[in-house]
Parts: C-alpha cells; sequence; structure tokens
C-alpha cells in the first residue's frame, strides 16, 4: 500500500508539487509562534535576500539580518527559499529591464549582454543597469510582504480563536 501511494506520489506534475511545497511553506509562515509583526519582517527580510543576488547564500544572509532586526528568523529564511529557486530567472530578467528603462537604456541590447557571451566584456554597466532595477524590485516586494504576510497571519490567527469563518 505504501509503495503505491508513494509512487504515485512521485508522478504528480512538477507544477502541482511545486505549488503544494509553496503552499506548505506558507502554511509554516503563517502558524508560527511569533507576533505577526515579527513574523512579517523576518518574511519580508527574505524575501528581500530571495531577491537581491546572493548567489546561493541568501537564506544565511537572511538569518543573521533576521537575528541583528529581531526578526523572525526561520520565517525569513522560508522567505528567502520560496523567492529563488522559482522565481530567479524572472526577477533577474526583469531587473535588466527596469534598471534599463530607469537609466534610460536599450533593454533589448542589455539583455542580450547580460544573457550573452559579451556579457563579461560589457560586464560593469550591466551590472549597474542589473542592481539598479534589481534594488527597485527588491524594495516593491519586500514592502509589500510584510504587509501582505502581517495579513494573513492575523487573518490565520482570526479563523483560528473562531472571529472569523474560514474561506470555503
Amino acid at each position: 500500500m505504501t509503495n503505491n501511494r508513494q509512487r504515485r506520489r512521485n508522478k504528480r506534475h512538477p507544477l502541482v508539487r511545486a505549488k503544494r511545497w509553496v503552499r506548505l511553506h506558507y502554511l509554516r509562515i503563517l502558524r508560527m509562534d511569533d507576533p505577526p509583526e515579527k513574523i512579517a519582517r523576518g518574511a519580508a527580510i527574505g524575501v528581500c535576500m530571495g531577491i537581491l543576488p546572493t548567489f546561493g547564500i541568501g537564506g544565511f544572509i537572511a538569518f543573521g539580518v533576521a537575528f541583528l532586526l529581531r526578526a523572525n528568523k526561520a520565517a525569513a529564511v522560508i522567505g528567502s527559499f520560496i523567492m529563488n529557486p522559482v522565481t530567479s530567472a524572472f526577477f533577474w530578467s526583469m531587473s535588466v529591464i527596469i534598471g534599463s528603462l530607469v537609466l534610460g537604456e536599450n533593454y533589448n541590447h542589455m539583455l542580450s549582454k547580460f544573457k550573452g557571451e559579451s556579457f563579461l566584456s560589457g560586464a560593469g554597466w550591466v551590472y549597474v543597469v542589473f542592481l539598479t532595477g534589481n534594488v527597485m524590485i527588491s524594495a516593491l516586494f519586500t514592502v509589500s510582504s510584510y504587509y501582505i504576510v502581517k495579513r494573513a497571519v492575523l487573518r490565520q490567527r482570526r479563523i483560528k480563536s473562531g472571529t472569523e469563518a474560514p474561506e470555503v
């Protein structure tokens, strides 16, 4: 019986598995036993480190920053891992596009330099364009995630206490 269940679970579509993984971590954040502000602060730090180009050490940096800012360290680490594996390519491409628009560059040319072989020859300016857009995207998503997570935690606690009806 267990082998059949195991085989079925392994054959699920990758998008279904990804959705279940995101939902699991979302629920873990909502059910943490800390003040909502502290959880939201941690998640926002994690989202920030997930979007910034930390090259695989975003979880460690998020943990350290969460420790310094007295945020929920687990929410920070979970937040950084939710953003990195799933959406890095999207955020990096959007960073180049937004940075190009802000600095008045041709974003098609910058994207081709960023993705192509000539990245190293023009790395200096492309990296400035990339970081400009990346900081703007990171700031937007960090602030948004703080309020979204705080609201979700407060709502989850109202549902748990029975003062609000759960969604059907």
